[in-house]
């Protein structure tokens, strides 16, 4: 489990301001410790960039992706490198104040593909626990154009069956 800070890129770059989640993600290696099978979901949400008085937007996605891991090393201080594709779970909604006549509100899902390659280190606190850091880069292609968000993230891996 981690927690992440969530910046948008590229053109959601223009709408959105820094948010924030988490993930939870699970390894398998069947072969070796070297090269790992991952299934990560999470849950991020980020906010209107600008202050437009009455205006309130916020954007929650869910992915859940599949995916390789390569481990450049096994034991220690353990940096790696992988590629997650899946889809994600989007959610767009926007309130719009209009004082004396009320509130409008409207919501938007959607379920997109996507790809998030990502790169960072773990450190051995223990033989079953390490210390996890990564940035990923989610890219979500949409009908009229990709959504992108870069992800930073921390927290502790657990090694079941050490």
């Amino acid at each position: 489990m981690q927690l992440a800070a969530a910046i948008p890129a590229g053109y959601f770059e223009d709408v959105a301001e820094v948010g924030g989640g988490s993930t939870l993600n699970l390894v398998y290696y069947p072969l070796n410790v070297d090269l790992e099978f991952s299934l990560t979901t999470g849950y991020y949400t980020l906010g209107f960039k600008d202050n437009l008085p009455g205006y309130t937007f916020r954007y929650t996605g869910i992915p859940v992706l599949a995916g390789v891991k390569f481990n450049f090393s096994s034991f220690d201080f353990i940096p790696y490198a992988g590629l997650e594709a899946g889809v994600y779970f989007d959610r767009y909604l926007v309130t719009i104040d209009y004082g004396l006549l009320g509130k409008f509100t409207t919501e938007t899902t959607d379920i997109n593909p996507g790809i998030s390659p990502y790169a960072g280190f773990r450190m051995n606190l223990s033989p079953s626990l390490d210390l996890d850091v990564n940035a990923r880069y989610n890219r979500i292609n949409t009908k009229y154009y990709a959504r992108a968000y870069i992800v930073i993230q921390t927290g502790l891996a657990y090694r079941f069956g050490e």
